[in-house]
């Protein structure tokens, strides 16, 4: 599935590489919002599977994930006080599974962490567990 904005082939990208970890469990409330899913569907042109694939990235590649935070990205938008507005790019997870990065836009938001939604659950398409390596490429 290819994200809606403009090709990720035509942009330019950054490659973090980090390693599987665990969320807080609450991505997948959060991607079931009816609000939050239209704007994925809508803007990035993914019907999320609940919930979020993280990774802490690699010390070495924290200046490329701050870059990444510091671009313009795919607004998505709060419709509820309660949240915070996110800003995404389409990235590929290991070469092989389409999504896009979420950057919530929060001061307290762990710095090693990225985020990535898909239609499809990642860990489980890729048989990948807690700990191990992965490579997301990010298209700015």
């Amino acid at each position: 599935m290819t994200p809606k904005s403009s090709s990720a082939n035509n942009r330019e990208s950054v490659k973090l590489r980090g390693m599987v970890t665990s969320g807080v469990r609450q991505s997948r409330f959060f991607t079931e919002i009816p609000w939050v899913k239209k704007q994925l569907i809508d803007k990035l042109g993914i019907n999320p599977y609940p919930g979020t694939f993280n990774i802490t990235v690699l010390g070495e590649d924290r200046d490329k994930l701050n870059r990444v935070r510091e671009s313009k990205g795919i607004e998505i938008t709060p419709e509820d006080v309660n949240f915070c507005t996110a800003n995404s790019f389409p990235a590929v997870v290991n070469g092989k599974i389409k999504g896009a990065a979420i950057i919530p836009l929060v001061s307290n938001y762990p710095q090693a962490q990225l985020e990535v939604i898909s239609s499809e659950n990642i860990k489980r398409a890729l048989s990948l567990k807690d700990g191990d390596p992965v490579e997301v490429e990010v298209y700015l």
